[in-house]
């Protein structure tokens, strides 16, 4: 009983609701020893999965996780507070908890995850519709993204940001469910401190959860600064490739009319002075991107411009 005991303290789970669930410690005990044979056998289909999220080009890299079994007996409990009526038992646990093989898959853009999704989507059948996580006050045009994709969209209450996905693999005759979270490198950043900072399990504490809402919204506005510069970076790349062609046709006219020029019969000082300049016109410093010098823009001037500073959609992934 002691076992149970120190268990349960560690969850910081009073011994009442844990009794309330109507968990008996033994059948938890089956479930340990049934998981700790079957675990063994989660390690070819993680690395199956690795292996193909590898190959996306859009994904910076990929963690994983094969459930450890403490973990395991942790998450089965806090069910079972949750839903009492739920049956999990040593038959039952390798269907009700669905993330044994746990992937997550990293990104730098928020617009990456489209091409993450429809990887996902089009190699593995869902067990259900991905649920798209997002925080209060995020961009509706966001939201909606994800919606038109067919990912149910819910506001997670501590703020996190995240795709979920759960999907089945194949290897042989046996059928293994794995959940991937997709999500960008600055919301894993936030969510790895996050959780650092409100564990040991049960930690609430009003002042720590103020900086960490703050800390939340300044990941979200890293990702969108990184989905504009992005977008800048476009942007300039062809504007230079603008200016390189304008430079090529220009020199390409220039030559045409040299041509043109000694076709005409012109007297050969005439022909020299009009080539000489020509070659000037040639010779002359062409504007690039480098040349382009960013300010910080005038609000009011914005303000007046825009309408009063009425928004404007673009169409892209924000927030």
């Amino acid at each position: 009983m002691k076992e149970l005991t120190d268990f349960l303290q560690h969850l910081n789970v009073s011994l009442e609701d844990f009794e309330a669930t109507g968990l008996q410690w033994e059948n938890l005990l089956k479930i340990k020893e049934d998981y700790d044979i079957f675990k063994k056998g989660l390690v070819a289909p993680t690395n199956y999965l690795l292996k193909a999220f590898h190959e996306v080009k859009t994904i910076h890299s990929v963690r994983f996780r094969i459930k450890n079994t403490s973990h395991l007996i942790e998450k089965i409990i806090r069910k079972k507070i949750e839903e009492p009526d739920r049956i999990i038992d040593a038959n039952s646990y390798r269907n009700e908890i669905t993330d044994l093989i746990g992937l997550r898959a990293l990104h730098l853009f928020k617009e990456d995850w489209l091409t993450i999704h429809h990887f996902i989507t089009s190699n593995w059948l869902l067990k259900e519709n991905p649920i798209a996580y997002y925080r209060s006050g995020d961009s509706p045009e966001h939201i909606e993204v994800y919606k038109e994709y067919g990912c149910e969209a819910k506001e997670h209450p501590f703020g996190y940001r995240s795709v979920h996905y759960l999907f089945e693999i194949n290897m042989g005759k046996t059928t293994y469910v794995s959940e991937v979270q997709v999500r960008t490198i600055f919301e894993e950043g936030w969510s790895e401190i996050d959780h650092k900072i409100r564990y040991p399990y049960g930690k609430n504490d009003r002042l720590l959860n103020q900086f960490l809402v703050m800390f939340n919204r300044l990941s979200g506005n890293a990702d969108e600064m990184g989905s504009y510069v992005q977008y800048l970076k476009k942007e300039l790349d062809r504007k230079e490739n603008e200016c390189k062609a304008a430079r090529e046709n220009k020199v390409a006219i220039i030559e045409a009319v040299k041509a043109q020029i000694k076709e005409a019969g012109i007297t050969p000082e005439i022909a020299t002075l009009l080539e000489t300049n020509l070659n000037e016109i040639v010779n002359l410093p062409a504007l690039t991107t480098d040349d382009l010098q960013l300010k910080w823009p005038n609000f009011e001037e914005i303000k007046t411009r825009n309408g009063q500073g009425k928004d404007q959609k673009n169409g892209k992934l924000k927030g």
